[in-house]
């Protein structure tokens, strides 16, 4: 078979049929991609990526005898993008760590496998072995608990600052992904002020960093000033120093 130079080539790596067939239901909409394989277990998808070369490879972690991230180590030569699939989140950390474009937590919903395409649909192929982390400049990793989560800056609406810890509130988009509408972190506001784009989360108060592209709402009460989010009622408070800095934003985006 001669695939068209244009298109990009996917191996799907699951031991379950189920999560095969959703994976390809998806896949088979994108006029982009073409499906050269799809393999049951480890040491075959190791031969298979070896031999064909795919340019994208969805792999699932837990695996027969060899798992995901063996496979990827065994074939970190071959140049391809990288989804890493589980039902256990507590693997988010450990495929953070690798070159993984994306992690997706089973049962993975069409519209999140269909993101994740279209995510590596605007990259281009890059070599899996390199230690660049391109992932890292739009997502967070957080510790809850015994568990690591991979949070993308879209999905968190505001960050409040509770005692010793910070209770980061999710939108309704990641309410849907994590089943959880706020996460807890030990995490300062500092240091999240370091890890996040300034230009998107202010800071506008002691206790409070906000995503601003959900903001709906300035309003003046009782001398002080408030914010208001999509999804939420909850009045964020503006501090007076940041005020200014606050106006100022906002008529720029006008």
């Amino acid at each position: 078979m001669v695939i068209p130079t244009n298109m990009k080539t996917v191996i799907i790596v699951d031991d379950e049929p189920a999560s095969r067939q959703s994976l390809k239901e998806v896949i088979d909409t994108f006029d982009e991609l073409r499906i050269i394989a799809q393999i049951a277990d480890g040491k075959s998808a190791i031969e298979q990526i070896k031999t064909k070369c795919p340019d994208i490879v969805f792999l699932d972690i837990e695996m027969p005898e060899v798992s995901g991230f063996e496979i990827a180590k065994a074939t970190r030569e071959v140049n391809y993008q990288l989804v890493f699939l589980t039902a256990y989140e507590q693997y988010a950390l450990q495929a953070f760590e690798t070159n993984a474009i994306d992690y997706l937590v089973k049962p993975a919903r069409p519209e999140l496998i269909s993101r994740s395409i279209h995510k590596m649909l605007r990259q281009e192929i890059y070599a899996l072995g390199q230690k660049e982390q391109t992932t890292a400049t739009n997502r967070l990793v957080l510790s809850d608990y015994s568990q690591q989560k991979l949070i993308d800056y879209d999905h968190i609406n505001y960050i409040e600052s509770i005692g010793r810890y910070r209770r980061i509130h999710l939108t309704e988009d990641g309410i849907k992904i994590h089943n959880l509408e706020t996460l807890i972190s030990d995490t300062t506001l500092d240091e999240f002020c370091g890890k996040l784009p300034e230009d998107i989360f202010y800071r506008l108060h002691r206790s409070y960093i906000i995503n601003s592209n959900r903001m709906i709402e300035l309003k003046p009460q009782s001398r002080r000033h408030f914010v208001r989010l999509i999804g939420t009622n909850t009045l964020i408070p503006v501090s007076r120093s940041f005020l200014p800095v606050l106006r100022k934003r906002l008529k720029n985006t006008e």
